[in-house]
């Protein structure tokens, strides 16, 4: 079997080597390296959606919510009506007083482009005053 010139990324060496290799080429003459420059550039995306979707995994619900909110720059008014969800709801879950339901869970990982299982992880409530 021949050595394939590119392969998927597996660490943060490679990653590196590989957006090194794509600015270079784009700078010199990306038209005739358009493959090479489609290429890479969708091992390097495959790469961020797996580092991205690992670290989001790791997180708790809602501090991934939050994160996801700051990122996307929204407003939790902007993703209550995204959801289809009321504002106090949103609100509820991202202060720990109220669980991300199977549903909720359900329209986040359809909003946010995520697995549904990230938005099911046990957390902790905060308890009534």
């Amino acid at each position: 079997m021949n050595n394939l010139k590119y392969t998927l990324i597996k660490n943060q060496e490679q990653y590196d080597k590989y957006c090194n290799r794509l600015e270079a080429i784009v700078e010199k003459d990306a038209e005739k390296h358009i493959d090479e420059i489609e290429l890479l550039s969708l091992l390097i995306s495959d790469y961020n959606d797996r580092i991205m979707n690992q670290f989001h995994y790791n997180m708790n619900p809602v501090e991934l919510l939050e994160d996801l909110i700051l990122d996307n720059k929204l407003t939790q008014i902007a993703v209550a009506k995204k959801l289809d969800i009321s504002p106090q709801l949103l609100n509820d879950v991202l202060k720990y007083r109220r669980e991300i339901t199977k549903k909720l869970a359900l329209k986040l990982s359809t909003e946010f482009n995520l697995k549904y299982s990230a938005f099911l992880k046990p957390y902790k409530l905060k308890k009534a005053s």
